[in-house]
């Protein structure tokens, strides 16, 4: 299962994908971490588990432990497994929660914090039925329409995700991260305005959040709106959050408005001079400049020649472009 994360952008025309190294392009994420949102907790991220709701059972860690407390009250088991979960120790947070729920069994709280461990370990469609048990409870809760949102993205089922999505926004306006998974959908959708104004809207709730500026200046960049793209991915590097994609995709944008030596040094705080000059080399290709560009990838070789094989395979491209024409 890959990590659990909300998603950071990264601008993603096919053939950048091809020929950049390192994770310059695509649409990958960082962690998926949860505000806290009322009493619904900040939950931290759980590693990868095998377990579904039928397969909690008592652990002997939690067998021993119970002989040894005096008789536990439903919240008792629910303070233990948030304990556990503090400790990364999400089984036995679960197993904690599933006592509670013998005991209390109408508290959505923990069908919420049950969900956003499905959520975790990737069990989406137990992630979706522990969040609609939530909502029988309290048909207005945001962050299960959230959480139900977040199951159906990472099962790729965007028009369902968006509906919970819109939901929870419309119910708490400013769960900035549902508002950040919409503008992923409306990407994708190749809705750049779109997406670019639910961004905006997120960060107007959280303005500290550099991978919501980068986020806005892939959508500007992907609408042509390139000077506004360029000013996003610089306010991203001022706030908080990792800078290498943000500096990556500044480099691109500055190259495709014919800054090249800024995308250089653009490329070279994101990833390093080699593979900086790897990435200059490429926008040159795209362009059809192959001298310039078979310049840029002998000096990605010349700084690093461990870096030789990418850099060579990127040459060898330049002379079939070059026999082609």
């Amino acid at each position: 299962m890959k990590t659990m994360n909300w998603k950071i952008r990264a601008i993603v025309p096919a053939v950048f994908a091809l020929l950049f190294s390192g994770v310059l392009f695509g649409c990958a994420t960082p962690k998926k971490d949860w505000q806290r949102v009322g009493d619904y907790g900040d939950l931290s991220q759980p590693a990868k588990a095998n377990m579904t709701r039928n397969q909690a059972r008592p652990h002997p860690e939690a067998t021993a432990l119970d002989k040894a407390l005096p008789e536990m009250t439903a919240e008792d088991y629910e303070a233990s497994g948030d304990l556990y979960l503090g400790n990364k120790d999400y089984y036995m947070a679960f197993v904690q929660y599933e006592k509670s729920l013998g005991l209390k069994p109408d508290n959505p709280r923990i069908y919420y914090k049950q969900g956003i461990i499905f959520l975790y370990i990737g069990k989406h469609e137990d992630a979706v039925e522990s969040f609609q048990k939530m909502l029988e409870k309290e048909p207005d809760q945001a962050v299960a329409y959230q959480g139900m949102g977040t199951a159906f993205f990472e099962m790729r089922r965007y028009d369902e995700a968006e509906k919970h999505f819109l939901k929870a926004v419309g119910l708490e306006p400013a769960l900035w991260k549902a508002r950040n998974y919409l503008g992923n959908i409306y990407d994708f959708q190749k809705n750049f305005d779109k997406a670019a104004r639910e961004y905006a809207e997120a960060i107007r709730f959280r303005p500290d959040e550099g991978v919501l500026y980068n986020n806005l200046g892939v959508s500007l960049f992907l609408a042509g709106r390139y000077q506004e793209s360029i000013n996003a991915f610089k306010q991203a590097l001022w706030r908080k959050g990792p800078k290498e994609r943000a500096y990556n995709n500044l480099g691109l944008v500055l190259a495709k408005t014919g800054r090249y030596h800024a995308a250089l040094d653009a490329f070279t705080k994101g990833t390093g001079s080699a593979q900086a000059y790897n990435n200059l080399g490429c926008v040159y290709l795209l362009q059809g400049e192959y001298p310039k560009a078979a310049q840029a990838f002998n000096k990605a070789i010349e700084l690093s020649p461990s870096f030789y094989e990418k850099a060579n395979e990127n040459l060898k491209k330049i002379q079939l472009e070059a026999s082609t024409k």
